[in-house]
C-alpha cells in the first residue's frame, strides 16, 4: 500500500497562471507603449509606473516557480520541510504583492493626470498618489514585522508573532480593495460636470471602469483569506497549508489583471484604422473640453469654434494634440454643435 501523499500549496493551476498572465500582461503594457509611439506620444511617467508593476508581478511568478521546485507540484516532496517552505512562500508572496498594488494604482491616478490637467485636479490627484504610496509603504513593513524575528513566520519554533497574521491579511487585502474603488471613482465628480448628456458621461466613466474586474478579484480574494486563514495558521502540516493555494491564485490574477486593466484605455492610436471611436480617443476629447472651457473661462469664447482651438496651436500646453483631434472630429461630424455637445464625442 502506497503511503498517503500531502497536497502541496503549489498545483499545477497555479503553474500555469504564473506562467500565462504575466505574458498577457507585458503584451498589453507592449501595445501601451506601441499607441504611445503611434501618437508620436512621449512616454511619461504613468508609463514607466505601470511597466514597474508588471516587474513587481513576474517577480511574484518567480517566487512560485522556484518554490514548485523547492516543495514540489500537486504534491510535497517531504512533508516535514514542505510545511515550512509552504509558510515561507505565502509570506513572501504576502510582501511582493504590496508592489504591484500600489505602483499600478499610482500609474492610474497619474494617467488620470493626463487628461485632467486643471490645477486643482492635479493637486487632489498628487494627495491621493502620496496616501497610495504610504498605504504600500505601511502594510509592507507590517508585513515584514510580523514575526520576531522574522524567520517565525515560516518558522514557529524560532519565535513568536506580534500580532495575528489572518487579521493582517483580511486589514491589508480590504485597504487594497478600498483604494481600488476609490482610484475607480476619482475622475467621476469631474466627468461629470461636464457639458455633455447623461448617456455620454456614462460612456466617459464606463471607460475608467475597465479596471473594475480587478475589485473583483480582491473580492474574490478577500473571502478565501477569510475562509482559510484561521486553519492555516492552525496547521503543523502541509495539508492544511495548501488551502491557501487558491488564495495565491487569485493574489497573482488580481496583480496581473490590474496591469492588463490600466492599459486597456490607452489603445486608442493602434484603432484608428479599423474606423472605432477608441477609449483613447474619447479620453482626449474630455482633456480637450476642460482645456476649451478653461480659455472660456478668460474671457475667449468667441474663439470656441474650430478656428478657435487651431489658435490654440499656437499657444503651446498640454491639450495640443486634443485639440487636433477634436477639431478632426467636429469636421467629420458635426461642426455647427461643438459648443454645448462637442459632436466629436
Amino acid at each position: 500500500m502506497s503511503p498517503t501523499r500531502t497536497p502541496s500549496i503549489i498545483n499545477h493551476q497555479l503553474v500555469v497562471v504564473s506562467v500565462i498572465f504575466p505574458l498577457i500582461a507585458l503584451v498589453t503594457v507592449s501595445l501601451r507603449f506601441r499607441a504611445r509611439a503611434a501618437a508620436k506620444q512621449p512616454l511619461r511617467a504613468d508609463d514607466w509606473w505601470i511597466l514597474a508593476s508588471w516587474i513587481s508581478t513576474l517577480g511574484m511568478s518567480i517566487n512560485v516557480w522556484v518554490f514548485a521546485h523547492i516543495i514540489g507540484v500537486d504534491y510535497v516532496k517531504d512533508p516535514i520541510p514542505g510545511a515550512m517552505y509552504s509558510r515561507m512562500a505565502i509570506w513572501i508572496s504576502g510582501r511582493m504583492i504590496q508592489f504591484p498594488l500600489a505602483t499600478v494604482k499610482i500609474g492610474i491616478l497619474l494617467f488620470y493626470m493626463r487628461i485632467f490637467s486643471t490645477p486643482r485636479f492635479k493637486l487632489w490627484a498628487w494627495i491621493a498618489i502620496v496616501v497610495t504610496a504610504c498605504w504600500g509603504i505601511v502594510l509592507f513593513f507590517l508585513g515584514l514585522v510580523l514575526a520576531d524575528p522574522i524567520d517565525a513566520a515560516w518558522n514557529p519554533t524560532r519565535g513568536h508573532l506580534r500580532f495575528n497574521p489572518g487579521t493582517f491579511s483580511i486589514a491589508q487585502t480590504s485597504t487594497s480593495l478600498a483604494l481600488d474603488v476609490f482610484v475607480l471613482c476619482f475622475p467621476v465628480p469631474k466627468i461629470m460636470r461636464l457639458h455633455l448628456d447623461l448617456k455620454r458621461k456614462i460612456s466617459i466613466v464606463m471607460i475608467f471602469w475597465l479596471g473594475s474586474f480587478c475589485a473583483i478579484a480582491a473580492i474574490v480574494r478577500l473571502a478565501l483569506i477569510q475562509q482559510s486563514t484561521s486553519k492555516v495558521l492552525k496547521s503543523q502540516g502541509s495539508s492544511l497549508v495548501a488551502l491557501q493555494w487558491k488564495v495565491y491564485l487569485f493574489m497573482l490574477l488580481e496583480a496581473n489583471c490590474s496591469v492588463i486593466a490600466a492599459c486597456l484605455p490607452c489603445y486608442g492610436p493602434l484603432l484608428r484604422g479599423f474606423g472605432v471611436r477608441a477609449p483613447e480617443s474619447i479620453l482626449r476629447s474630455v482633456r480637450s473640453v476642460f482645456s476649451l472651457r478653461s480659455r472660456n473661462s478668460s474671457g475667449n469664447r468667441s474663439n470656441h469654434n474650430q478656428s478657435g482651438a487651431t489658435s490654440g496651436l499656437h499657444k503651446g500646453g498640454t491639450a495640443t494634440d486634443s485639440q487636433i483631434e477634436l477639431n478632426g472630429s467636429l469636421s467629420a461630424q458635426q461642426q455647427g454643435n461643438s459648443k454645448k455637445t462637442f459632436s466629436g464625442w
